[in-house]
């Protein structure tokens, strides 16, 4: 059985896996009460485990004092692995979340896509026909942008609202200014991509947000696809390889 886990930025995730690749006792805990978790008890039913982390050294070493007898390993970003190719410059630098949700998504679509993973922070990366990482851009998610205004704007310390496309209150000006810079964001990516590629690419949406930035794309629904868990779902796939 594996263990997988994805260490965010501010949650941790983690399942077991058996022989066919199916995620199973799926867990999420917040990273400051992670040493009260059921992540111990997981690792207890575990042979092995892969590690992707993009919370830093600390959090590594938090969860290792978890696992016990587990071996840890570390997912670092290589450059080639499961039909992808990443042609980040120096590859093992690119975030092992980021590399984790590209192999899913191209095992999953086998078609260009951008690749959208939506948490504390946002991730927008590109893979062509050929399943070439080509590059992508991070930014604040959509609780950061939040959080940005109601910390330095006196006046904007409101709740979250809804998407409007005329808004006409405070709270919903924030949320619907914050989702369509996101969606911004992602559309021209799509463009590029496009572009590029001289075809329509797919377009993959994970993470805690990944709903309400659909809504705001109001994009063709054969050109979407959701992907639940995706890092999860690549740490799997690496570690098969």
């Amino acid at each position: 059985m594996l263990l997988v886990i994805d260490i965010g930025n501010s949650r941790t995730k983690w399942a077991l896996a058996g022989d066919s690749g199916v995620l199973t006792e799926f867990e999420v805990c917040m990273n400051a009460n992670i040493a009260s978790s059921n992540l111990s008890a997981a690792a207890q039913k575990a042979d092995n485990t892969l590690i992707a982390n993009v919370a830093g050294e600390a959090m590594a070493q938090q969860i290792g004092r978890l696992l016990p007898p587990l071996t840890l390993k570390f997912l670092t970003a290589s450059q080639q692995a499961c039909g992808v190719t990443n042609n980040y410059l120096m590859p093992s630098k690119l975030g092992a979340d980021r590399w984790a949700a590209l192999i899913a998504a191209w095992q999953r679509t086998k078609h260009a896509a951008i690749v959208v993973n939506a948490g504390t922070a946002i991730t927008i990366d590109a893979i062509d026909e050929k399943g070439a990482f080509l590059g992508g851009s991070i930014m604040p998610g959509l609780r950061l942008m939040h959080e940005s205004l109601v910390i330095n704007a006196a006046q904007l310390n409101v709740e979250e609202g809804v998407l409007q496309n005329f808004p006409i209150n405070t709270q919903d000006a924030i949320t619907s200014g914050s989702l369509n810079a996101v969606a911004g964001a992602i559309s021209l990516m799509l463009k590029r991509l496009e572009k590029q590629c001289g075809w329509l690419p797919k377009l993959v949406l994970s993470g805690g947000d990944a709903n309400k930035i659909a809504e705001a794309l109001k994009l063709n629904l054969k050109q979407v696809i959701m992907m639940e868990n995706i890092v999860l779902q690549g740490l799997v796939l690496l570690a098969k390889q």
